[in-house]
Parts: C-alpha cells; sequence; structure tokens
C-alpha cells in the first residue's frame, strides 16, 4: 500500500466521488524521458529492501548486481496524475508485474517509455483501477516492461471496463510448500524514502495517524523490492539474472520493524506466494508470482 487507504463504506465513498474523463485518461500522453543513476543508487535500494552484509553482489561496487525490482524505481512517474484529472490524496498502489527482458547495468541511464494502457470501472462508490505500462530502454534494448494498477478510491461509476486489465494470480488452496520468515528494519521507510519517494505517510507519525495508521508504514515498493529479494535468495542462488517476471498485489500495510511471514508454492516455471506480517496476522502482499529462467 503506497498512500493512505481509509476503510469504509460504499456510502462514506459516493460522499467522495472523483469524476474521471475515461476518454482524456486513456489518450493523455506522457513523455518519454531519460534517467541517471549510479552504483550508489543501485546500493542503497539493496539496503532499502533488506540486504545484508551477507550480500556483497548487491551493496558492493565490485561486481555489483541489481536487484531487478529496482525497476519500478526508475521508471516512478506520477506527473501524469493531476493532467489525468486524479487526486494523489484518493490514489493506493493497487500492485505491480514486472517482466525482466535483460540485465540492468550496475550504474548508466534507461530511457522511460510509458503509457495509460486500463480503465476499470469497479462500480460507483467502490472505485476505480488505472493500469500504466512503462518500458525501460538501456544502450538501445529493452530491460523491463511494468504493468503497475494503480486503485483510485471514490473513482468509479464512469461505466465500462476499457483497454488492459492486469493478470490475477490465483493462490492454491492447499498449504504452502515452504514458509519463511523476513524481519523489515525499524529505520527501512527512512532508507527507502532518500530514493525519491518523499511521501510524510511514511515518516510522520501525525500523518499517519490522520491517515488511519498507527504509525508511519513501509512503502509498498519497498515491500515489493523485499519480497523479490526474498525470491532471489530462496529460488534464484542469489543470482537475479534468473528472475524473468515478478508480480505480486498490495493488500496492506506493514510497519517497519514488523516481520513478513512469505509462503510458497513452486511450479515448473516459477514460484506462487503471498506475505502476512507475523505480529498482526494481517496480509501484506497476496496473488504473488515470479516466473524462473532455467
Amino acid at each position: 500500500m503506497e498512500l493512505p487507504c481509509h476503510p469504509g463504506s460504499t456510502n462514506e465513498l459516493k460522499g467522495h466521488a472523483m469524476s474521471l474523463d475515461p476518454d482524456l485518461i486513456l489518450s493523455l500522453p506522457i513523455p518519454a524521458r531519460q534517467v541517471r543513476y549510479s552504483d550508489r543508487d543501485v546500493m542503497l535500494y539493496a539496503l532499502a529492501v533488506g540486504a545484508g552484509a551477507e550480500e556483497l553482489s548487491f551493496i558492493y561496487e565490485a561486481g555489483l548486481q541489481v536487484i531487478p525490482s529496482y525497476a519500478q524505481m526508475l521508471g516512478f512517474d506520477d506527473s501524469w496524475l493531476k493532467p489525468a484529472g486524479i487526486d494523489l490524496a484518493r490514489v493506493v498502489h493497487g500492485g505491480l508485474d514486472i517482466r525482466f527482458h535483460g540485465v540492468f547495468a550496475a550504474e548508466g541511464e534507461v530511457e522511460v517509455q510509458s503509457r495509460l494502457v486500463g480503465l476499470i470501472d469497479k462500480g460507483e462508490g467502490r472505485g476505480a483501477i488505472v493500469n500504466q505500462e512503462t518500458r525501460l530502454i538501456q544502450a538501445g534494448n529493452p530491460v523491463s516492461t511494468s504493468l503497475s494498477s494503480l486503485f483510485l478510491r471514490g473513482g468509479g461509476g464512469f461505466g465500462g471496463t476499457r483497454g488492459v486489465e492486469a493478470e490475477q494470480f490465483r493462490m492454491p488452496d492447499a498449504a504452502p510448500d515452504a514458509e519463511i520468515e523476513v524481519p523489515t528494519a525499524a529505520n527501512q521507510a527512512l532508507l527507502f524514502r532518500l530514493l525519491g519517494d518523499r511521501n510524510p505517510l511514511h515518516i510522520d507519525p501525525v500523518t499517519a495517524r490522520a491517515a488511519g495508521f498507527d504509525a508511519p508504514i513501509l512503502h509498498g515498493a519497498s515491500t515489493f523490492g523485499l519480497a523479490c529479494l526474498t525470491v532471489i535468495r530462496r529460488f534464484c542462488v542469489g543470482n537475479p539474472a534468473r528472475l524473468e517476471r515478478f508480480a505480486s498485489r498490495f493488500t496492506g500495510p506493514i510497519y517497519p520493524g514488523e516481520t513478513l511471514i512469505f509462503s510458497f508454492w513452486p511450479r515448473d516455471t516459477g514460484v506462487l506466494f503471498r506475505a502476512r506480517t507475523k505480529e498482526r496476522r494481517t496480509p501484506v502482499l497476496d496473488g504473488g508470482y515470479a516466473a524462473l529462467r532455467g
């Protein structure tokens, strides 16, 4: 969960409707741009998603490798929200699905190509989902394509669904084949915000309480990166090049310092997963899927 999402009834949301123009949103141009990053950015990202001293390949410039979920940070751009008539305060990051076509250089430049490809009406008073596709090009070659799903509270009721919908991965009814406990650090959100997301929800107790949380929550993108690193540790023998696709839905917040319990169901070409908090037993990630190269 990236931004505050207040649980409430349908009637509560009706009173705070956000009028959307589907034609405007799906035709809105998002200019391509160049983004430079350094090995320092790559190492900071690794630390901010839980990499430790035992994983020198992600935090030491000698032989430095990039955790593939860093693509989410390189491609992040919310400048189109206001021109699309979308109120940032009503946006919640609902899910992310990234396909990896190549390996990121440890430092360099990427071209970011982004477009809005889908708008899903969940019904009046229930919200809407807008899907944004982002391609990253490095040295003339595509390295990743992501589909980011943003939930717009109070944005439903415009009628119908248009364009691309995110693929949903169903979790098995059977008990997981493996469960792993992964702690988060008490200062993890403080590190992650240095990558560019300065939303006060992740550092200011007053802002967090006003949003309905007991304390500042961890960035959803940090939780996503932690999940990616966990899969690389467990199923890729520490080799990020084996990860072909990584997807998950964000279903609830985690407070920095809490522990995540991951449940895994390995399959022939990858692994399904979900995660919950150990302390509160609440869901954090669901519908997770990692496709692996042989």
